[in-house]
């Protein structure tokens, strides 16, 4: 058996994982110095599978883990028929020894049948013990019903209960064994109506008295049909599995990661749609929890997501172990724009954030390499996935979270302040930097001044003033804040405007910001393509459908524009509309400039509601 890796930071100039052999350990040197100091940004990404290639029609839900021996896995599934089990799905893997740079072949970790009776395999999530070496893939075994239809039993025969099972490897993920644990993990036949292990990757507890214990992550019904979140756990490097108390009502696709005084933060989809995650705590390794709160830092579109730490070999305590990462589409309302986010905090704050998929964006996943890099694998759309891999530099990030004191009540046409502070968490000296706001078009906002340089470890305090103009519509407003040093590192937090309705003022009413050309260049041509970007807010709790026009390609579904109208958008929902553009004419070029003109027509019920949109100017001179 190969010694176990220990997975670990290095020091400031790297930051991230060295991989010195298969069989060593990973380098440990840690301080305390900024985790992009000494890096350019990197982003790059490849398509591991895609439907119609000859194989299978659909590939779905993304699976990432880095062995003891350095081998990265990425886990999917193969889906025959393109369903959701009870499909006859399959569990595949491909494998990359060279850090995500190639891959192997298609693998098979777990084959489903296709002719009756049939058998499906769906959903993989990998967990490591690095203290064996062994690698361990969850997944769904179904036949007859699916998460929604499957029956109280624990029998592996029985067809009409949807059953979990376990795949154990302990040659690196080459070859593999199979074990169904459903009555192990969910022993309460009477109440348990159905049970599946939430994608991507669980953990193994690296602090306290429970280090050693692997935690994997499920999604249950319990009777009388209440999804709850519950963590797998074993103390016995997988030889049995057993669960925790299930935690909230509501919960869905669910992750752990252990923070760095060693409490394991439960992070969840939510399946009543509050437009953003659930969050737990537990002090026991994951057995039990406390209350259930909303982060509403973290937009969320009911989907699944990833969040790990960054340096997952770090000193308990230290800096670096309070750096976390956490992907998914970035949304209340729609799967789409795929974001990194990361806190230097424990996830306490999230003022960072880039996005790696502005368009359709689903299931992501996310690991530390061995090299310097972390992966992600995520769907682009509903068929199929894609390894990307990222140096943190590449996420411009400033650890110096906006915390804004009050939510601002406006009336129309008038004005209103608060503060709002900048803590410089890590470092270095933050120099000369600026704040923007992103506000609705007619909309002013001012900031006091800022001293010229921020020092680590200190904070700043200033103002922050809103003039609403008469013309607003009612609703309540997220205004995001940026705050941008002269290298374009930022971070990002948000003001909530709150503008009171009039009395005869009815629902179905949205704001649009943006307008943004995301594609600019020193000079331009005839044939070159503008590329724009629209945010879309219902700011009110009836449901809207939304219908962009104007003079911009790209608005109308026929015209390849899947994010922009939007049907029953939700009370309070939100969505970015990415796919608008505009071909550069001579017409154009003579006049040195063009403006994107927009009109998004909001019918709510009897109600509609027209917002108009003019600019921002490109310049093409």
């Amino acid at each position: 058996m190969k010694s176990p890796a220990r997975l670990g930071a290095v020091a400031a100039t790297s930051a991230l994982l060295l991989l010195a052999s298969p069989s060593s350990a990973f380098a440990a040197d840690y301080d305390a110095s900024p985790f992009w100091t000494g890096q350019r940004p990197s982003y790059t990404e490849q398509t591991l599978a895609r439907g119609g290639d000859g194989v299978f029609p659909n590939y779905r839900i993304p699976a990432l883990a880095v062995t003891n021996a350095g081998t990265v896995l990425a886990s999917y599934d193969g889906r025959p028929s393109a369903a959701d089990a009870p499909g006859p799905n399959y569990i595949l893997q491909r494998r990359s020894a060279d850090n995500g740079v190639s891959w192997g072949a298609q693998e098979t970790v777990r084959a489903g049948k296709t002719t009756k009776p049939i058998e499906g395999y769906s959903d993989p999530s990998y967990v490591i013990d690095r203290e064996t070496g062994s690698i361990f893939n969850f997944h769904v075994q179904s036949f007859d019903a699916g998460f929604v239809g499957s029956r109280p039993g624990v029998d592996p025969n029985d067809r009409r209960v949807l059953h979990a099972e376990v795949s154990q490897s302990d040659d690196d993920g080459v070859t593999w064994t199979h074990r169904t644990i459903t009555a192990d993990i969910t022993p309460d036949v009477r109440n348990t109506l159905s049970r599946f292990a939430a994608s991507g990757q669980g953990i193994q507890l690296k602090y306290g008295p429970h280090a050693g214990r692997l935690l994997q992550q499920f999604t249950i019904i319990d009777s009388p049909w209440v999804f709850r979140a519950v963590t797998i756990y074993s103390d016995d490097h997988g030889q049995t599995w057993r669960s925790g108390t299930p935690v909230g009502t509501g919960m869905d696709e669910n992750k752990v990661v252990e923070l760095s005084d060693g409490r394991v933060m439960l992070n969840s989809r939510d399946s009543a749609r509050s437009g953003f995650r659930k969050v737990a705590y537990s002090t026991d390794g994951g057995l039990t929890y406390g209350p259930v709160t909303i982060d509403r830092e973290l937009p969320d579109p009911a989907n699944n997501a990833s969040i790990i730490r960054a340096f997952p070999n770090a000193p308990q305590s230290s800096a670096q172990a309070k750096v976390l990462l956490f992907s998914n589409a970035n949304s209340s309302s729609s799967r789409t724009n795929g974001t990194v986010r990361a806190s230097c905090d424990d996830g306490e704050t999230w003022p960072i954030q880039r996005v790696f998929a502005a368009g359709d964006m689903a299931y992501s996943t996310l690991a530390t390499l061995p090299d310097n890099q972390v992966g992600l694998l995520y769907e682009p759309g509903h068929n199929g996935i894609v390894f990307a891999k990222f140096n943190l530099a590449w996420l411009q990030g400033l650890c110096a979270p906006i915390d804004v004191k009050d939510e601002l009540t406006v009336e129309r046409g008038t004005s209103a302040s608060t503060e709002l502070s900048i803590t410089n968490q890590l470092g270095p000296v933050i120099k000369d930097a600026r704040l923007a706001a992103a506000a609705p078009q007619g909309w002013t906002v001012t900031f006091g001044t800022t001293p010229g340089k921020l020092l680590p470890h200190r904070s700043l305090t200033t103002s922050v003033s809103v003039t609403v103009p008469a013309s607003a519509a009612g609703g309540t407003y997220r205004v995001p804040i940026t705050w941008t040093d002269t290298a374009g590192r930022h971070s990002t937090g948000y003001l909530t405007v709150t503008v009171p309705k009039a009395a005869d003022e009815k629902d179905g009413r949205i704001t649009v910001t943006g307008g943004t050309h995301t594609n600019p260049q020193a000079s331009y041509a005839v044939g070159d393509v503008l590329k724009f970007t629209y945010r879309v807010t219902n700011l009110t709790n009836a449901v809207t459908t939304v219908v962009p026009t104007g003079n911009l390609r790209g608005l109308d579904p026929a015209q390849g524009a899947p994010n922009c109208r939007w049907t029953n958008l939700p009370g309070n929902g939100a969505y970015n509309c990415t796919s608008p553009n505009h071909v550069v004419t001579q017409a154009d070029l003579d006049a040195g400039e063009f403006t994107p003109r927009t009109s998004w027509v909001s019918t709510s019920g009897s109600d509609v509601t027209t917002v108009a949109l003019d600019g921002p100017v490109v310049k093409l001179s």
